[in-house]
């Protein structure tokens, strides 16, 4: 059972997202569709990602074209957005982007990562299986 809710933060520790990057990212070149061209960016392919809702509760998020990553890093207290599918893992370090159109590469060291949230317009969720 898939439900669809109205927009949502879920949360994710970084030992956890690292954990299912390193075991389920296939780094592939996708197209984003503009009005007059396709641009390509590399995507990490997931089609779901464990998180915990605002309850705290395990849950499979499908994440959307429009869902994002917010890093909140220890060294400086910043947030740093990035698009779900464009996050990737390597070498000790995230890297994602802010616009699939104008590129804007974040790089973040896991080990400066203090918080991480998603943000889904429309998330598609359901309960992880205890």
């Amino acid at each position: 059972m898939i439900v669809l809710t109205g927009c949502a933060t879920y949360s994710i520790q970084p030992k956890s997202l690292v954990d299912q990057l390193k075991t389920f990212q296939i780094i592939k070149t996708n197209e984003y569709f503009q009005k007059f061209a396709a641009i390509e960016y590399p995507s990490n392919n997931l089609e779901k990602i464990e998180c915990e809702d605002k309850k705290g509760n395990s849950v499979w998020l499908y994440p959307d074209k429009n869902t994002e990553f917010i890093f909140t890093t220890k060294s400086t207290g910043k947030k740093v957005k990035a698009y779900f599918d464009t996050v990737l893992f390597y070498n000790d370090t995230i890297y994602g982007l802010r616009s699939r159109l104008l590129g804007g590469l974040r790089i973040i060291p896991v080990s400066d990562i203090d918080k991480i949230s998603i943000y889904s317009e429309i998330p598609k969720i359901e309960p992880v299986p205890k």
